[in-house]
């Protein structure tokens, strides 16, 4: 696996990468230069995924503000009696 973050890589690419770049380093075969390469890429890429977290986080809470849910979950009748 290519672990560049690349500027089409969704979200759920993005995080394998980080995982396999954790992996890498936790294992401490690597040289110097590799691990500094390696942990660099890993900051870009967790930059990454937070933003694209915060950016779900802010549509979500513009939903939820706007009353664009269809329906309360907590007082849905579709709960009710079980």
């Amino acid at each position: 696996m290519n672990l560049k973050l690349q500027s089409n890589d969704s979200f759920e690419v993005a995080i394998k990468k980080l995982e396999e770049i954790v992996m890498l380093l936790d294992e401490g075969k690597l040289t110097l230069d590799e691990t500094l390469t390696l942990y660099e890429e890993g900051i870009r890429i967790y930059r990454y995924c937070n933003r694209k977290l915060d950016n779900a986080e802010q549509k979500i809470s513009l939903m939820m503000n706007e009353n664009k849910v269809p329906f309360d979950f907590a007082e849905s009748d579709d709960f009710k009696g079980e």
